[in-house]
């Protein structure tokens, strides 16, 4: 049964750039074509800049996604009573927070109790365990989550960290993370008749990430070119000087900033395999990208940064942290055949996407 309180999705939207608004954007969306009531309440200032050191809002301004139809963007992080009208004004919603780190929970608190004991509110948990955090993080997440009347989550190992901060398992949902962008008409094919494998890693370089493993991978390997493309939320010199003593300056390619859609299908249509090398994390979007440009993932099992691939047939998952693994994983997928065979099965996922979006809005309107 579908519940019959118009449902408010706080978090970022266009014009931001990210995951998160491209998630909340999408869902709102959906919710859109189904015809529920929704309004995205977003922010005017999200972050101090200390705290988000990459671009804000998206380059030129055009939107990656679309706008959804119903949008109030009043939220700021340095106002109390922005978080407060917030609450007053959607009382007896269903209460949908976006939530990424535990930066939120103070703002989000006191919307919910603004929000009244009328309303339901929810969570969508993008960071069950903060990314480069400390014990206060964990703790100031778990406490804010066991005030939430339910959350959902991208994950059964998400969901097991989420028990561990506190939450009673009863109030978890758990769904997959679909891509925010509407299917291809006709996606990329990568090659698989090339000597060389061309890998990409696509999104913000940050330590949490691996991007020095994959580099120490791709040394080992003389068959496997690389392309970084992405913000580097760090100083960029160690990873100059480390492709350099590798030896590998010949082999990797940097686009440094942030890639617009518009260049999608340039640089995923270059590559023939998307490689995430997570050493820690909850999830990741960018993996539902490579698949929608006919992209197989080679994935760390960490987190549910690995869920949705088919082990050894849409991509391969392996064990963080580790350069034997990983330059093993590349070299398998340097196989032509390896290669044809993971991006058939990649071109017969493309349907589900779908399908996954409806869920969520099923979730979302539930009782």
């Amino acid at each position: 049964m579908a519940s019959g309180k118009p449902v408010v999705l706080v978090g970022p939207t266009h014009p931001y750039t990210g995951g998160l608004s491209q998630h909340t954007t999408r869902l709102a969306l959906e919710l859109d074509k189904a015809s529920h009531h929704c309004v995205v309440e977003s922010w005017k200032a999200q972050y101090p800049k200390r705290l988000y050191p990459g671009t804000p809002t998206v380059p030129g301004g055009e939107p990656e996604i679309g706008i959804p139809s119903r949008i109030v963007q009043k939220l700021a992080w340095y106002s109390p009573l922005s978080w407060w009208q917030a609450g007053r004004r959607h009382r007896g919603s269903r209460i949908v927070l976006a939530i990424p780190t535990a930066f939120h929970a103070v703002p989000y608190w006191v919307l919910t109790k603004a929000a009244g004991k009328t309303s339901d509110i929810w969570g969508i948990v993008h960071n069950v365990t903060p990314h480069d955090s400390g014990r206060l993080s964990k703790t100031l997440m778990g406490w804010f989550l066991t005030t939430l009347d339910r959350i959902i989550v991208h994950g059964d190992a998400s969901k097991s960290d989420a028990v561990m901060l506190g939450c009673d398992a009863d109030t978890i949902t758990v769904t997959a993370l679909p891509s925010p962008w509407p299917p291809l008409r006709a996606h990329h094919k990568p090659s698989t008749e090339s000597a060389t494998l061309r890998a990409l890693f696509f999104g913000t370089i940050r330590p949490y990430k691996g991007v020095d493993v994959l580099l120490k991978a791709v040394a080992t390997t003389s068959d496997v070119s690389l392309t970084i493309a992405g913000e580097f939320w760090e100083d960029r010199a160690p990873y100059d000087e480390l492709i350099s003593t590798l030896g590998i300056t010949d082999r990797v390619t940097i686009l440094p900033g942030y890639l617009p859609t518009s260049r999608f299908q340039e640089v995923f249509g270059g590559a023939d395999v998307l490689v995430l090398p997570y050493r820690n994390g909850t999830g990741s979007i960018v993996r539902e990208v490579g698949f929608r440009y006919g992209l197989p993932v080679i994935a760390t099992e960490v987190g549910a940064i690995g869920e949705g691939i088919d082990n050894d047939k849409t991509g391969l998952l392996i064990a963080p942290n580790s350069v034997d693994a990983l330059a093993e994983a590349l070299r398998h997928a340097a196989d032509p055949d390896t290669r044809k065979r993971w991006t058939s099965e990649v071109s017969s996922r493309q349907s589900v996407e779908q399908d996954h979006w409806d869920a969520y809005v099923s979730i979302i309107t539930a009782h």
